[in-house]
């Protein structure tokens, strides 16, 4: 994992559940965002001259009920007076993939039914000039127009048009007589970054995969349109290789899980993995969505379950089983030619099953213990030129970058994958802080900045006694909202650093329910910094307020912002802080840890 890195049916919130989608088909610096009021509703010509508008009503609701508080924040909001409420039975036209996307996303709790039309439509979806992921949202007394520069901005714009509805069209079905109300608004967008990710760890812990699909859904809500998918640990490998089918009869169980090291484990084995046609339509899924899946196979550290699974290719790995607890181990591949080939293979098959552009192989946390004993080691490091065991990790990356570049695909790294010298072309993903970034930027790399501290998800939210055990650093929605990525970079790099990404870890986290604690409202914060840039904690708490009961009609297992609710402190049992465990760094180590 890159501190040392030391579960049901679950609905889509944008569409009834994530496996019944047939029924829904058609019959550079923080910005300041200017949100003003006009003295009359906006008009929004129809797409055909003389076109009426059936099923529209115009309403004068209250201002405080028509003008929402938005995560993240637009760049221009202009309200004006009045709203518009929508029918169930809603017409649209665009795109024909365009009202696809459209008829997916503003499904399930909104209750909207979308009719394609060719003239007169309430919805109006075109393509705009515009920078990616750019979109113009105008919602008059005819109706609501929507130009996007791309379907990222297509599903951004949709994003932002189901917050300007009530809090209850987040929720899993409509509420029975609600009243479907849009104020009349003018919206321009568009993100600071172009990268705005989440990292999800399924290996330490197995979620069920109805969980990966409310994850997506949880992601596009929020403007994030990159889910860095980690598939395998030293604790569980979770990607069906049918080439090596022991990697998953083996290599996705252990016996038992171990949450403190040196106290007994729970007893109970843990395991689960998925197919490579689970995951095919999990990305298809995802793709609709204006998210792009981007799956880890970690190596060639973090391998333990790998080499239970086949010993052959470790370095003196015969009798590993799959590790019950958390840790660095110093189990690692054995880089012949013949293990060089199987990782050829997992990713070959790999490649079948994600189309993303980039493809993230780890690098993170490897020893050289083990190379530095061996006689094949040093045989490699002799045939090779390498100055010594060090450079077997670096050798070993370059290849598999260059046999990914053959596909046509860019390799993406932890930071560690330039400690022994750049490696041009690939994009180094920086979680020790902001300083591996800044040099990999200087050294002619693209970065997205991933820094452990506030980006890491797994640490505490605070320093009361009743959050649940985790990583024992301090990472509240404040600092995540405060931090500013682009510190210390220079201007002549800023386009190089693609964005930003949160992480969740999973070693402490056996549930979903668990993630989803641990995740909001952090994620959406992030979601503010990624899309919007920085901003101080005091101008976002309304706004994260306000959006908080979205995600409580959504059903988000989310952390208010006072505290845990009772339910979600970590008591006397498994979830228990232990004493003396908690985010009580110094102001100096949380520096050192972040590159302040």
């Amino acid at each position: 994992m890159p501190l040392s890195k030391a579960p049901s049916e679950f609905p889509s919130m944008w569409g009834g559940t994530a496996t019944s989608e047939a029924h829904r088909r058609l019959d550079t610096a923080p910005r300041g965002c200017k949100v003003t009021r006009k003295p009359a509703a906006f008009a929004t010509p129809p797409q055909a001259a003389g076109a009426s508008v059936p099923h529209a009503t115009a309403t004068n609701h209250d201002a405080a009920l028509t003008r929402p508080l938005l995560v993240p924040q637009p760049r221009s909001v202009e309200f004006g007076e009045g709203a518009l409420v929508l029918p169930a039975r809603l017409t649209v036209s665009g795109p024909g993939d365009w009202v696809e996307t459209a008829a997916d996303l503003l499904a399930g709790g909104t209750g909207l039914w979308l009719v394609p039309a060719e003239e007169g439509a309430l919805l109006r979806l075109s393509e705009a000039e515009g920078v990616p992921s750019s979109y113009t949202l105008v919602c008059g007394s005819d109706g609501i127009t929507v130009d996007a520069a791309d379907r990222d901005g297509l599903v951004a714009a949709l994003g932002t048009l189901r917050q300007l509805m009530p809090d209850w069209a987040h929720g899993l079905a409509p509420l029975p007589g609600g009243e479907l109300a849009v104020p009349h608004v003018r919206i321009v967008d568009d993100p600071k970054f172009g990268w705005r990710g989440m990292h999800l760890d399924v290996a330490r812990h197995f979620m069920p995969l109805p969980f990966l699909y409310r994850f997506v859904d949880l992601l596009a809500m929020h403007k994030l349109n990159r889910f860095h998918l980690h598939l395998n640990e030293d604790q569980g490998w979770r990607f069906e290789v049918r080439k090596y089918p022991r990697l998953t009869t083996v290599g996705a169980t252990r016996a038992e899980t171990v949450f403190v090291p040196g106290s007994p484990g729970d007893g109970t084995p843990h395991g689960g993995f998925y197919t490579q046609d689970q995951l095919r339509a999990l990305n298809a899924y995802a793709k609709r969505r204006g998210v792009t899946i981007v799956p880890e196979i970690d190596v060639p550290g973090h391998t333990r379950a790998l080499l239970a699974a086949y010993p052959e290719f470790g370095e003196g790995a015969e009798g590993a089983e799959v590790p019950t607890g958390p840790g660095v181990f110093e189990e690692v591949l054995h880089l012949s030619d013949e293990t060089v080939a199987m990782v050829e293979d997992v990713f070959t098959e790999l490649l079948d099953v994600f189309d993303s552009p980039w493809i993230h192989i780890g690098g993170d946390e490897c020893p050289t213990a083990q190379w530095e004993r061996s006689d094949d080691a040093a045989r490699l490091v002799r045939e090779r030129g390498l100055a010594g065991v060090e450079g077997l990790q670096p050798w070993f990356t370059e290849h598999l970058r260059d046999w990914l570049a053959q596909r046509g695909r860019t390799t993406v790294g932890w930071d560690e994958i330039v400690d022994h010298g750049d490696m041009p072309e690939a994009v180094v993903m920086s979680w020790h802080g902001r300083e591996p970034g800044r040099r990999a930027l200087a050294a002619g790399h693209q970065v997205v900045m991933a820094s452990n501290v506030p980006y890491y998800f797994d640490y505490y939210q605070s320093d009361s006694p009743d959050e649940p055990f985790a990583q024992p650093a301090p990472s509240s929605w404040q600092d995540v909202a405060s931090f500013d990525p682009v510190a210390g970079v220079a201007d002549e790099h800023l386009p190089n650093l693609l964005g930003i990404q949160g992480q969740v870890w999973t070693e402490f986290m056996t549930t979903p329910a668990e993630v989803e604690y641990m995740a909001f409202p952090r994620t959406c914060v992030l979601a503010e910094v990624a899309w919007s840039g920085p901003v101080e904690p005091s101008e976002l708490e309304p706004r994260l307020r306000a959006h908080l009961r979205r995600l409580e009609a959504a059903g988000v297992n989310h952390r208010p912002l006072e505290g845990p609710h009772p339910w979600q402190r970590g008591g006397e049992g498994r979830r228990r802080r232990p004493d003396g465990h908690g985010p009580a760094l110094t102001a100096a180590q949380i520096a050192d840890l972040a590159n302040y």
